[in-house]
């Protein structure tokens, strides 16, 4: 079951608002977490789930950093975490098979 958050003591449905007014906050009963959504996407208002318990400064982040004007960034920035990842990955399997040898 989803519930709709209206307040909260931080004032973190407000200041999501200010991000973007289609802005809304649930709390899923099922998942035990806080999502987020946004009542002008067409289909589903779904938009992200809090990786925290609480409702808290970080959720507005998140919020932030995915914002459709920020994808360029945020794919860069998963780019980069994904080469990162790729080479960690090889070097691993190389010190591996150099072991072997």
């Amino acid at each position: 079951m989803l519930i709709e958050i209206n307040s909260d003591t931080l004032f973190i449905t407000n200041r999501l608002k200010e991000i973007d007014e289609n802005y809304y906050v649930v709390f899923n009963t099922i998942k035990n977490k806080y999502e987020l959504h946004n009542s002008a996407q067409i289909g589903c208002t779904y938009c992200l789930t809090s990786i925290n318990e609480g409702l808290d400064e970080r959720l507005i982040d998140l919020a932030r950093k995915t914002k459709r004007e920020n994808l360029k960034t945020l794919i860069e920035e998963i780019d980069k975490h994904n080469e990162k990842l790729s080479k960690q990955q090889n070097n691993k399997i190389l010190q591996q098979i150099g072991e072997n040898l």
